[in-house]
């Protein structure tokens, strides 16, 4: 009888917790702005956890898979995703928070083999590295380059040093992060130096359902509370990035 109340009590505990933050948005490992691994998971999660506070709501933010994110938001286990492409905010219909920081997409390249272009066009038949899922800009897939895909970008940078490929389509801070807990691939590999496409960094939210507030606005009004007192500029500062 006595480990059964304490496996009750166990499972109301569960229970409990499991209801107990406000919103619940699902991201994926996406460093410097989302990761398990980093200083409060990465400057997109402790902005999100932050706004939310600043509102009196308390959040859950789970990781998952990309594949599986999508999933569950479609089966409306999450309010929301984040960090997204513009394009990824379409496809899934959704409604996209202000922009919190701006991702620059471009080349990396090995040191002793650079690449010099003018135009995306100059680069027809070159072999790029990238990732499979990912919704990068039509100009620059369409553009003769040929994309092969694998599971990340950390995998792709390890396929450019053994010379798999002559470039990797990657964002910049996202690269340098990765680049930075590889010491033999940061010696070995260079940010090309061109920025390709700059792109809004933002959350997504699902429509508000019925009898739940809308999460997007209370996201904007706790964005609002930060930037007003100074600490959206503070929590940049902390993960080394600059205000939009």
């Amino acid at each position: 009888m006595r480990g059964l109340l304490l496996f009750s009590c166990l499972l109301l505990s569960f229970s409990v917790n499991a209801r107990a933050a406000d919103v619940r948005l699902a991201t994926i490992e996406y460093p410097p702005y989302s990761s398990e691994y980093l200083i409060e998971r990465g400057s997109i999660v402790e902005l999100t956890t932050r706004a939310f506070a600043a509102t009196g709501h308390t959040t859950q933010i789970d990781f998952l898979p990309w594949a599986r994110v999508l999933v569950e938001l479609r089966k409306g286990n999450y309010d929301g995703i984040l960090p997204l492409w513009p394009d990824d905010i379409i496809n899934e219909r959704l409604i996209a928070s202000r922009p919190l920081l701006y991702s620059e997409l471009g080349f990396f390249i090995r040191r002793d083999t650079p690449v010099n272009f003018t135009k995306l066009s100059q680069l027809s038949g070159r072999t790029v590295g990238v990732v499979r899922g990912y919704n990068y800009p039509f100009e620059i897939m369409s553009s003769g380059i040929v994309a092969e895909e694998a599971v990340n970008d950390l995998s792709n940078l390890r396929k450019l040093a053994a010379k798999r490929f002559d470039l990797v389509l990657l964002e910049y801070q996202v690269g340098l992060h990765l680049l930075s807990r590889e010491p033999e691939l940061q010696k070995n590999l260079a940010w090309q130096g061109q920025t390709l496409a700059r792109i809004p960094l933002a959350v997504g939210f699902a429509p508000p359902k019925s009898a739940q507030p809308d999460w997007a606005e209370v996201y904007a009004q706790g964005l609002s509370a930060l930037l007003a007192n100074g600490e959206y500029l503070r929590i940049l500062q902390r993960h080394h990035l600059t205000i939009p």
